[in-house]
């Protein structure tokens, strides 16, 4: 190639020089052609397993199925004549490394042995390309034919010219991973396991781990995802909705992942193989990273795909579509579970030149089940073508098949008549002209014989000259196992040569076409749901900057403190934040009581054995209060005696706000002075009602009476004065075999449960002054001793008293006597006597505040 312009002299305007010739053409010639560049000899198509050995042989010319195939240019050290052309490339200046590569496929070739056009493989995976030197066997299938076009590049960057290699077969007798039965379509069962790792797994500790496990077959693309699994054209692409939309699949690579883990590592080969397996398998400059990537889940040698991945739980919730199945639900007396369902879609795709978007797919699906049992003693809350005899030809191809909600088998197939006319369902409506016998489409199976279906034409090209048809067939009923051959007779209609296309289509029925449809398709089990235990810790702490802290630095150490007068109590109940739950769930506390067991009676929760901690009167408790209760503030004590709990939750504390927004935590404070209005010797339980619920769930416990969480700890303040030996109706419910009325709700159908802590109290620092001891009027004294010089005191000044009253008392009875006979002096000075007696009385006097007792039972 060259180009030119044209030089025009004029004639000298002095007349000196003489111009012989007034225009000259300069051409330019092309110093590097591109039309010089071009390869010596026509590429071929091998595959890579004989990369090594590129003959004219049968297995080169045949390549097996499930196997990359590579394109071998002339100018490749591999090529069998590199020593002749070679050289020729180098002369050429041709830079191999730089070449262009197009791949041509073709279905496999009909039973009549009909072959379809070479189409150019235009379609990129997000782990393939299609326009490398190799070509990834999920682009091709037994039968298939192959065709690869290189394009020299000069060593400078120009392109040069492209030849096509022959065109090759791929085997239909040797593959890598053969179906069972050759011809058939579908897809075999898969496996998808859970199981919580635990905090003693070294690498992944307190993580759900998601393993799938999927028979291979050569050409098949595995794929997983928790959303629903559709267009597989977009699906498949390089393109971001991909990212978006799948964020917990199989169709992320490592670098493209929103959540801790994938299912696709950044390693390129299993840390278990020693080298290839096969030849180049693990070959970075041919095949590519990403596709290592994808393939190192594949164990070529068992046929089979295993893909791993760990989640949080949050992420199963946010990112991966999981569902809360059952919130709240009780398992028995000391555990509760909440159940969380993820969806699973695993679709087996295969490439296919007559499937919507170029690939047909097969799909299933099944729900991943996570059941979490709490069992601390705390309750959770929260192309076949037609037989050859046949008198008119068509071809059937298989594009889809899946199980539907109900358990049913749903095939969507293609058609192409071989005819003019086209495939009817049947001849009897419409402008269809009518037989002898009337005929119908349908499908039945010999393996199944039970079992019918409803065939129904779906859309149809509007033509006669041999459209292509879309159908699909549904069973009428659900069975475990669809594998099997399915006869599809379909009813064809011919037409005239001269006839337009109408709708109605006005045609004449002939006898139906057979096709067989071998199939093997399989109900996926439901995978067993995983269970662990989740950790609910409650803490009594003394520092409100640790009350208030995010738990990072832990709180071990301040839980064994004890409390003086005067002491603010730091309540925090947390989710042990080892277990990951991130922040989709929440805690909240309910309820909170106090109570002191009488005689040393520690309070426990085992309603086995009608203990029922501080949730309800009892013989054994001395003293009971509910200080906090959320959905009925109005029901709650605010005071022992005349000392105020000042139990304040939380939520209602504005200060609290950083404990508060902690999704996994809650708490509440109040003062230690109540505690401390009995004397030495008695020892205080907190009971702590508290719910975990997931995020959409957590305001629910608000207003109900039905909870989830109880947990009991040590400490002396409660609403109501509830006396061991009280006369009221409380103790009567409590007598014998019968349970409390407050405790009846505990169980499995009220979601409650209870755990029980001790809180120490350090009556060393104690205010003196005896204005603040409370006596309980009625109630045995024996319990409430003072300290020694307390009683001394207490009797001196009752004796001194005495005296002065039975001074005035004698005065005047000796100057009401005057006027009244011996015989009734003698009985007043008796009855002084009695008084006087009285009077100097060492025991100690117990005033009780009865008010609101009523509601001392309430939870």
């Amino acid at each position: 190639m060259r180009e030119a312009f044209t030089l025009h002299l004029k004639p000298d305007e002095n007349m000196v020089a003489e111009t012989q010739v007034t225009k000259v053409i300069v051409y330019i010639e092309e110093t590097n052609s591109m039309a010089d560049v071009t390869f010596p000899s026509l590429p071929h198509v091998v595959s890579l397993l004989h990369y090594d050995d590129v003959t004219g042989t049968t297995d080169s010319l045949h390549p097996p199925a499930g196997y990359p195939i590579i394109c071998v240019t002339a100018c490749n050290t591999k090529y069998p004549d590199y020593g002749k052309t070679g050289s020729i490339c180098v002369s050429e200046h041709i830079n191999n490394t730089l070449t262009h590569y197009r791949w041509l496929i073709s279905a496999p070739a009909g039973p009549d042995g009909v072959t379809s056009p070479m189409r150019e493989v235009d379609f990129d995976t997000f782990f393939t390309s299609s326009k490398k030197i190799t070509l990834d066997s999920v682009y091709f299938q037994a039968g298939s034919r192959v065709q690869c076009a290189a394009r020299a590049v000069h060593s400078n960057g120009d392109e040069g010219l492209e030849l096509s290699s022959p065109i090759i077969t791929i085997s239909q007798e040797e593959g890598m991973c053969q179906p069972r039965k050759m011809g058939t379509v579908g897809a075999e069962p898969f496996s998808a396991k859970l199981r919580y790792t635990g905090a003693d797994d070294p690498k992944h500790p307190n993580l759900i781990k998601v393993t799938v496990t999927m028979p291979h077959i050569d050409g098949m693309l595995p794929v997983i995802s928790t959303r629903p699994l559709m267009n597989f054209e977009l699906t498949l692409s390089p393109d971001g909705t991909r990212v978006g939309h799948h964020r917990c699949s199989n169709l992320l690579d490592y670098n493209e992942v929103t959540t801790g883990h994938s299912f696709i590592t950044a390693l390129t080969h299993s840390p278990e193989s020693m080298g290839d397996t096969a030849p180049y398998q693990f070959s970075n400059s041919l095949r590519g990273n990403s596709t290592l990537r994808f393939y190192r889940n594949l164990n070529l040698e068992a046929c089979l795909w295993e893909f791993t991945s760990y989640y949080h739980m949050s992420e199963l919730l946010t990112d991966c579509g999981g569902t809360i199945g059952t919130d709240g639900q009780v398992l028995n007396l000391v555990q509760s579970y909440v159940s969380l369902r993820v969806p699973l879609y695993v679709s087996y795709v295969f490439h296919s030149p007559v499937g919507t978007g170029g690939w047909q797919h097969f799909d299933l699906q099944s729900e991943l089940r996570l059941t979490f049992v709490y069992d601390t003693a705390i309750l959770w809350k929260d192309g076949i073508g037609s037989p050859p005899q046949a008198e008119l030809q068509g071809a059937l191809y298989p594009t889809s098949m899946r199980i539907n909600e109900q358990g049913r088998l749903v095939v969507n197939f293609r058609t192409k008549a071989r005819f003019r006319g086209l495939f009817v369902e049947s001849h009897s409506g419409g402008r269809i002209k009518t037989a002898a016998t009337p005929m119908s489409s349908m499908v039945m199976s010999v393996d199944h014989p039970g079992l019918t279906f409803n065939l129904t034409l779906v859309r149809s090209e509007p033509t006669y000259n041999q459209p292509v048809q879309q159908w699909t067939f549904t069973s009428d009923f659900a069975v475990r196992d669809y594998s099997g051959t399915y006869t599809v007779k379909l009813i064809p209609c011919t037409t005239v040569q001269n006839m337009e296309y109408t709708l109605p289509p006005v045609c004449s029925p002939r006898e139906p076409v057979t096709f067989d449809l071998d199939i093997r398709f399989q109900q996926v089990s439901d995978p067993v749901a995983v269970e662990f235990s989740l950790n609910t810790q409650m803490f009594l702490l003394s520092k409100r900057s640790l009350w208030l802290s995010d738990g990072s630095m832990g709180f071990s150490q301040e839980t064994d403190v004890a409390f003086s007068e005067g002491d603010t109590i730091y309540g925090r109940v947390m989710v042990d934040p080892v277990q990951n739950l991130g922040d989709s769930f929440f805690c909240s506390i309910e309820k909170v009581f106090l109570c002191t067991g009488a005689d040393g009676y520690v309070p426990k929760y085992n309603p086995t054995k009608f203990e029922f901690g501080c949730l309800a009167d009892s013989p054994s408790l001395l003293y009971r209060f509910k200080i906090i209760d959320k959905a009925q503030p109005e029901t709650q004590a605010r005071v022992f005696g005349d000392v105020s709990f000042n139990a304040v939750l939380a939520v209602d504390d504005p200060s609290a706000m950083s404990l508060v927004r902690q999704p996994g935590s809650d708490g509440f404070r109040l003062d230690s002075t109540a505690m401390f209005q009995v004397a030495a010797g008695r020892e205080w339980y907190i009971h702590t009602i508290y719910t975990v619920r997931s995020k959409e769930n957590a305001n629910r416990g608000i207003g109900k009476r039905s909870l989830e969480y109880h947990a009991l700890v040590s400490t002396s303040n409660d609403l109501a004065l509830t006396p061991s030996s009280g006369k009221s109706h409380r103790s009567r419910r409590s007598t014998g075999d019968e349970v409390p009325e407050i405790a009846e709700d505990i169980g499995a159908d009220n979601n409650r449960g209870t755990n029980i802590m001790h809180i120490a109290l350090d009556r060393t620092k104690r205010r003196v002054g005896g204005s603040n001891e409370l006596f309980t009027d009625g109630l045995e004294t024996s319990g409430l001793n003072t300290k020694e010089d307390e009683d001394g005191l207490v009797t001196v000044v009752g004796a001194l008293v005495g005296l002065l009253l039975t001074v005035l008392i004698i005065v005047t009875i000796i100057l009401v006597m005057r006027s009244r006979q011996k015989d009734g002096k003698k009985g007043w000075i008796e009855g002084v006597q009695e008084v006087v007696k009285g009077s100097v009385s060492t025991e100690p006097m117990l005033v009780v505040r009865m008010q609101d007792c009523h509601n001392s039972s309430e939870v």
